[in-house]
């Protein structure tokens, strides 16, 4: 019986990767359940090296680059770190571990060979501390770290993972260092010092301040501080200064540059010299010869610095750089050669949000625009663009006409044309509506189309609000306080605008299921409805209605928020939790005054999300609707009454608690989340579903391989469809019902063991009942 089995399953398998393979459009790169993210890795703040790699840390995260090729890896919180936003990054050799600090005080130990996180947040947690607790720069003496702090010092033992003990100094301490068997401290003010091999360093009152009496200045602040060949280099006040235990020296005055960091991490001295606007990167060899790294390599804004630590002698012509600066580009030089590779990684070109919407396979993602007052920012990010794996911008640097009537500034609100995504719009909350038609670019304006200012708000100012399509690729435009703030740039191309409106200060606008076009309107309005009617062109039949917490069950007038769900229903997220409005045609009727939702959340009934602050609100293919707060993100059921999860950046990778933007894909239920800290993906278990199954439902992967221990999705289902699994034998292992169009199953039977080898049949049918003929719409084969 194997032997007839085998070859079926080789031909199976062969059939399954030709039917996958036409439908790889639909399938996500991710996991159910994996997230993604989606940082800028344009340029680093802090570098460090092991012998193999180069570590860059960004505002963000970090990036290791091999130093072979470049190639990178990505280490953010999807990837384990346990925090976003990092400050510094120190390499330690002798105990193989990546020291992370980020700024809010909590420290990761990274293990590269295994991708291992130990997370120390014992500073960050600590609620003693008060004030400044920022890591200001770390020393390493073997597998002890001296972290600089706000408050003093803390040394910190890497193998045991533990405080050996802490300085409280009373000043903010900048470096630390050991010189000629003794502590130096770096401070506002001055440099502390004691013997190393004191019995009691915590006791700060030991310390001794270098002074004049010492042959120092009587008052200074020290800025870097490192112990080199022989000496102890600091800097202070547009001075290096260099210090051999009895003499102290000035080596270099700069008429305009600060020393901004000190660093030994090859064979000499790398020093930082910055200003504002300014500044450059000089390399000191044992001996005291120095010389200039170009700034066709460390640009004019240096962050940071180091030499590459590979243990090669700086007399074999192997004196290379790797450099932070302020300017884009990761930077590697080497000096010999005179030679600058300057690189960066496909990835967006910022991780500010206001705006996600995804139109085909594209994403289109606005930066901000104008913060909760309104007032404009002038932001020039534009809008970032995901296609096939690639970023790319479309903003004033890259389409130079959009300086021309101020286009370029806060494009803040972006909409793609939903049957053709070369086509798409942005909204600039100063200079009108910018249409982008696959390269050929157009702004509509006050000045040259019937879009109007923005009266007495911002005069000069063509003020977008909000962009929708509706089902006749109509766009709806929210003209902001203009005397008629509602626009449409019908399908034809051609403008049209309402008045009447009993506000003109309008938000987001989206489309119900009877076409009615649903707006915020600004500083605590509440949310207008209008209805077009059959005919844009005339006003007979429009209708408005405004409505508010005196005249439906809305909590405050403050609405951040609006969302369509499957059935046509509006979703209204305000400052005091959800309402849903399920009127339908009636919705003008005054007795529509919505609903709001009961749940029992820890045995106590309330409001749906009646204590948060909804910012953001999207639906997946199984009609579930997500609540983006200032809190995390709930997933509530279709109905709106239980809610199915949480996700907040302690229990999930999620990088902030305060999102933005929610955007869903309902074909491979991928979620776009946009937060304060950038943009990440998750993917989730439910896409869009029909009435009915598709003509050719299918399960990915197919086959399951033997090193396979994830999900199994079976795709193309109806909505909340009846799912059953068997074998060949008839043996039931699994039923349950698709979300949406898509049902997951683990791959294991009734008693949780994965399945054995073989051809498994999906039956799904939509009814309740499986008496239906061939209900067979898939196979999956499990292979071990």
């Amino acid at each position: 019986m194997q032997i007839r089995f085998f070859p079926f399953l080789a031909i199976l398998i062969c059939l399954s990767a030709n039917a996958l393979f036409s439908q790889n459009d639909t399938i996500s790169q991710l996991k159910i359940g994996q997230w993604q993210q989606h940082l800028p890795w344009r340029s680093g703040k802090y570098v460090s090296t092991s012998a193999t790699h180069a570590y860059f840390s960004t505002e963000w995260a970090v990036v290791e680059v091999d130093k072979s090729d470049f190639s990178p890896r990505f280490l953010t919180k999807v990837e384990g770190l346990s925090d976003i936003g990092v400050g510094l990054v120190r390499f330690n050799r002798a105990a193989n571990l990546l020291l992370i600090a980020y700024s809010n005080s909590n420290i990761d130990l990274w293990n590269p060979t295994d991708g291992s996180v130990i997370n120390l947040p014992f500073i960050k947690k600590n609620i003693g501390l008060q004030g400044d607790k920022k890591i200001y720069d770390v020393f390493f003496e073997g597998k002890n770290a001296f972290l600089s702090c706000g408050f003093g010092v803390v040394k910190l033992n890497l193998d045991r993972e533990e405080v050996e003990y802490t300085i409280f100094t009373g000043t903010p301490v900048r470096n630390f260092t050991i010189f000629q068997n003794k502590f130096y401290l770096g401070t506002n003010e001055g440099i502390y010092t004691l013997a190393a091999d004191n019995l009691t360093p915590a006791d700060f009152g030991q310390w001794n301040l270098l002074d004049a009496a010492e042959g120092f200045p009587g008052d200074y602040s020290v800025s870097a501080m490192a112990s080199f060949d022989g000496s102890l280099f600091f800097g202070s006040e547009k001075k290096l200064y260099r210090f051999d235990g009895s003499t102290l020296e000035i080596v270099k005055t700069h008429p305009k540059n600060d020393v901004i960091y000190l660093t030994t991490e090859g064979s000499g001295l790398v020093i930082g010299w910055k200003e504002q606007y300014d500044g450059e990167v000089e390399y000191r060899q044992p001996g005291g010869q120095t010389e200039q790294i170009y700034s066709t390599c460390s640009a004019s804004k240096p962050f940071y610095g180091v030499e590459d630590g590979s243990g090669a002698s700086p007399t074999d012509g192997s004196k290379k750089f790797w450099l932070a600066d302020d300017s884009d580009d990761f930077r590697f030089f080497d000096l010999e050669k005179n030679d600058c590779e300057r690189f960066k990684f496909n990835s967006p070109a910022s991780p500010k949000i206001s705006e996600i919407n995804l139109s085909g396979e594209k994403v289109f993602v606005a930066t901000p625009g104008p913060p909760s007052q309104l007032n404009p920012v002038y932001f020039r990010d534009g809008v970032l663009i995901y296609e096939n794996g690639q970023w790319s911008q479309f903003s004033v640097a890259t389409n130079p006409e959009l300086q021309d009537g101020d286009c370029y500034a806060d494009m803040w609100k972006v909409t793609a044309n939903p049957e053709n995504s070369d086509i798409f719009y942005t909204g600039s909350w100063v200079g009108g509506l910018i249409e982008n038609n696959a390269g050929a670019v157009k702004c509509f304006t006050q000045n040259n189309s019937t879009l109007q200012g923005a009266g007495a708000s911002g005069a000069g100012r063509t003020a977008i609000g909000g962009l929708a399509f509706d089902e006749n690729q109509n766009l709806w435009i929210s003209n902001y306080d203009a005397s008629s703030p509602i626009a449409v740039l019908k399908s034809d191309g051609k403008f049209a605008h309402f008045s009447g409106a009993p506000a003109n200060n309008l938000l987001q606008v989206v489309v119900d299921g009877n076409g009615y076009k649903w707006f915020v309107v600004a500083f605590n309005g509440g949310v207008m409805v209008f209805d077009s009617g059959s005919d844009l062109d005339s006003p007979s039949d429009d209708r408005y209605r405004l409505i508010s917490s005196s005249n439906s069950v809305l909590p405050t007038n403050t609405v951040n928020c609006l969302t369509v769900d499957l059935d046509g229903d509006v979703w209204v997220g305000t400052q005091q939790g959800v309402v849903s409005f399920e009127c339908g045609s009636n919705v003008f009727d005054e007795n529509c005054k919505g609903s709001r939702r009961i749940l029992n959340i820890d045995d106590f009934n309330g409001y749906l999300l009646e204590t948060e602050n909804i910012m953001t609100a999207a639906v997946d293919g199984a009609n579930r609707k997500w609540f983006g707060t200032t809190n995390g993100i709930f997933v509530i059921s279709p109905s709106g009454d239980a809610q199915v999860e949480k996700f907040t950046n302690t229990n999930s990778p999620l990088f902030s608690n305060e999102i933005v933007d929610i955007e869903i894909n309902p074909k491979n239920g991928e979620v776009w989340i946009g937060s304060q800290n950038g943009l990440q993906t998750l993917r989730t278990e439910a896409t869009v579903g029909g009435k009915v199954n598709t003509r050719e439902p299918y399960a990915y992967p197919n086959p399951v391989r033997p090193d396979y221990d994830g999900p199994i999705a079976i795709y193309g289902l109806a909505r909340d469809a009846n799912v059953k699994i068997t074998d060949v034998a008839g043996n039931l292992i699994f039923e349950g019902k698709s979300l949406g169009g898509q049902a997951v199953w683990d791959g294991r039977d009734y008693n949780g063991k994965r399945a054995a080898s073989g051809v498994y049949l999906i039956f799904a049918t939509s009814s309740a009942s499986f008496d239906v003929p061939d209900a067979v719409v898939a196979k999956v084969v499990i292979l071990n």
